[in-house]
């Protein structure tokens, strides 16, 4: 944690809803690591105060306490999110939290790799669009294990 504030990674930083969730976690004072596949689309946060632009998804989750997963489906998620499985320096007690629509079955493969990689997982479908997204007004339907929900 940076200034006892966890630190955030979103994972799908460069989209519709992961760029306004980044900006807004930054500007209530989370420090941010951002990483998007098309890295044109992160230009906009670039400047952004308490974002850091970073360079993989494995670079932005490596200090992250929290990792914010958006991206466009199952098969896309679990390849960014395979660093899990190689390894990559996440804090214990590290919590991955996946908002993209992936079905039932995409999210139970992304359950099963953090299970194997030792952190926590919630499943937190968004509801809202563009404007609710950069206004901070998402519906998060949160599920996972109860002793997370403190620390969320």
């Amino acid at each position: 944690m940076s200034g006892g504030r966890p630190t955030v990674a979103v994972i799908g930083a460069g989209g519709v809803m992961g760029a306004p969730i980044a900006r807004n976690l930054a500007r209530a004072g989370f420090p941010v690591g951002a990483w998007n596949r098309t890295a044109a689309k992160l230009a906009a946060l670039g400047g952004e105060p308490g974002v850091e632009v970073r360079n993989g998804p494995a670079e932005a989750a490596a200090d992250a306490d929290v990792v914010i997963s958006l991206l466009s489906d199952a098969a896309v998620t679990l390849d960014a999110m395979e660093l899990l499985d190689r390894g990559a320096a996440m804090p214990d007690g590290a919590i991955w939290v996946q908002s993209a629509t992936i079905g039932i079955e995409g999210t139970a493969d992304c359950a099963a790799l953090a299970r194997a990689a030792g952190i926590g997982f919630v499943d937190a479908p968004l509801l809202g669009t563009k404007d609710p997204a950069e206004a901070g007004k998402l519906v998060v339907i949160a599920a996972g294990p109860e002793d997370l929900a403190p620390r969320l």
